[in-house]
């Protein structure tokens, strides 16, 4: 039987739902009426909702429920993208759905029932220190022939998914920085998986090693500037650790924030002219999350003979990708595949060619989404495009 001791923590969040449904009502765009959790859109119930997940979550604490297979994928069909807490308006609480529903997958995790899908990817990453368990050894195949330091004050973060996965975006950062002059330290086979997917899966114990090493090896890099390309691994940087670690000695920039500052101060400029239509996908971690929004538009409209151009929803209503913070690509990678194409859709409504992001997850559900027939960037090879540089 699944104990609720994590659920019961969150308990004043869920008990505060006035159930008024605003997570659930469809938002008038003028011209259309657009549903804000993704989830919901695609099964059309309730209880998929964050009124509907606030209420599963009290009828647990209550011994109303209990957790059945069918519960439990229920639990792990959830995004974590906010959007139902960006829209919750009651007494200014905004109920942190996603927490609750974290909450509830530490309970299922503790009581052994985590999906299986999921498991092997945890398994990945205690063994291997990645999610796609590879050998750690291949994590910095990317960076061979770029001779990083160990240490300095700039440290670049690259992560799993742009080590393994897309390599070109982690050489564009470093070949930005070195035209500003800055030649970043990185971790190599010392940086281990940020945590964040096992956060988002439930593996709190997990999650916690990760970090503890992670801390242990910038701290002993000296660095007090960590970059990051990875919307993921910037939110699990700047908001996670410090939940698990007190007074982190560093600060956490995102490449977009950093390169947008470097454009300011006239330290890099772009000298290549691109000639494309794009809009931009606000990754949920990095937007709802974090609040950043403006960095990357800013250097979208900044590129010569770039136009840009918004997709329907946008900002802090920003539709989802479909990742999930990896738990939701994952496990259910038919409901994923539906909600990633809505997202097309809306892109190819805006007139673009081309779609821009800021997370190397989001390029990847965008990029299966789209079977070649656009253009998914990640920004900061774009921008390496623009400032005419070799990677």
């Amino acid at each position: 039987m699944i104990k609720n001791k994590n659920l019961e923590k969150w308990k004043n969040e869920f008990y505060s739902c006035c159930n008024c449904g605003l997570c659930r009502e469809q938002i008038d765009y003028k011209s259309g009426t657009y549903g804000i959790c993704p989830v919901w859109e695609v099964y059309g119930s309730d209880s998929y909702t964050g009124r509907g997940r606030s209420n599963i979550a009290q009828a647990l604490l209550e011994g109303r429920l209990e957790y059945t297979p069918r519960l439990i994928e229920h639990t792990y069909k959830c995004l974590l993208c906010g959007n139902c807490k960006e829209h919750c308006t009651w007494t200014g609480l905004y109920i942190d759905v996603p927490e609750i529903v974290k909450a509830m997958r530490r309970d299922i995790v503790d009581g052994g029932l985590e999906l299986e899908s999921l498991k092997k990817v945890d398994s990945n990453v205690e063994k291997f220190h990645n999610v796609f368990g590879k050998n750690p050894s291949e994590m910095t195949k990317w960076a061979a022939d770029l001779n990083l330091p160990k240490k300095g004050n700039i440290l670049y973060w690259s992560g799993c998914y742009n080590s393994f996965r897309y390599p070109k975006t982690s050489r564009s950062v470093v070949a930005i920085l070195r035209e500003a002059n800055i030649n970043p330290a990185y971790l190599g086979e010392e940086e281990w998986c940020c945590g964040g997917p096992q956060d988002a899966n439930g593996q709190k114990n997990l999650s916690e090693e990760l970090i503890k090493h992670n801390v242990k090896m910038i701290k002993a890099s000296g660095a007090k500037i960590i970059i990051t390309a990875c919307a993921g691994c910037y939110h699990s940087l700047k908001s996670d650790w410090p939940k698990v670690i007190d007074g982190l000695p560093f600060k956490i920039v995102h490449i977009s924030e950093f390169v947008a500052g470097l454009l300011t101060k006239g330290e890099i400029r772009f000298k290549k002219p691109i000639s494309r239509k794009v809009t931009y996908h606000d990754p949920c971690h990095l937007g709802r999350y974090e609040g950043v929004y403006d960095p990357p538009r800013d250097i979208l409209k900044t590129i010569p003979k770039l136009e840009f151009v918004e997709m329907l929803r946008n900002r802090e209503n920003a539709w989802c990708c479909g990742g999930g913070g990896g738990a939701t690509a994952v496990a259910f990678p038919e409901l994923s595949n539906k909600i990633v194409k809505i997202r097309i859709d809306e892109a190819k409504n805006a007139k673009a060619d081309s779609i821009v992001t800021a997370c190397p997850f989001c390029k990847n559900t965008l990029t299966n989404a789209t079977k070649n027939n656009m253009e998914v960037y990640d920004l900061p090879v774009l921008i390496a495009e623009a400032m005419d540089l070799e990677v």
